[in-house]
């Protein structure tokens, strides 16, 4: 059991979730260059669904604003496990994706954006050795886990494979899907 991590359901599914999912769109973005990656899979990047919205001068962690990307209507399983699990009201969302054998660098989710928020994870690909605080835990795909964010965190792929996940944020509830299983 841990205390900065809370697992809400293993072994999911994710294939719907997969096949809904163009690993080949062009839209996915590098977080290194910024650049759509047109289709090259290798580089760390993200498909947002759900993003920032930065006025000019504002740091990103302090932004409050969000606004649905074009690509948010394109994925109706994503939405149909909001639903099945009570989110009604999401942040930031996106899809993240790693090479085997590469890190996100441990780090905090800082500033007024995720002071009021509650951040999760469902694995779809790969298998990660996700870091949070002093506890670690390897996260198969089939994974929907909450997560202390307010404490360092990294993730690593220990697989062979890209590892794909989706990523959301959803405000402080108590009704929120970890609050359940405490």
């Amino acid at each position: 059991m841990y205390k900065n991590i809370v697992i809400i359901e293993r072994n999911i599914d994710v294939t719907p979730f997969l096949e809904e999912m163009n690993p080949d769109h062009r839209d996915w973005v590098s977080q290194q260059t910024g650049n759509n990656l047109g289709g090259d899979r290798n580089p760390y990047g993200f498909l947002p669904l759900v993003w920032a919205k930065v006025q000019k001068g504002e740091d990103p962690h302090d932004a409050m604003g969000q606004e649905k990307t074009a690509l948010y209507d394109l994925y109706p399983k994503v939405h149909e496990f909001w639903k099945k699990h009570n989110i009604t009201e999401t942040g930031r969302a996106a899809f993240f994706r790693l090479q085997p054998g590469k890190r996100v660098l441990e780090h905090i989710d800082r500033g007024e954006y995720y002071k009021k928020k509650d951040r999760y994870h469902l694995s779809l690909q790969g298998t990660y050795l996700y870091r949070v605080g002093d506890e670690s835990m390897i996260v198969p795909p089939g994974t929907f886990f909450w997560f202390h964010n307010k404490l360092p965190h990294e993730a690593f792929n220990v697989g062979d494979v890209d590892r794909y996940s989706l990523v959301w944020d959803v405000p402080h509830s108590p009704n929120n899907p970890h609050l359940a299983k405490c």
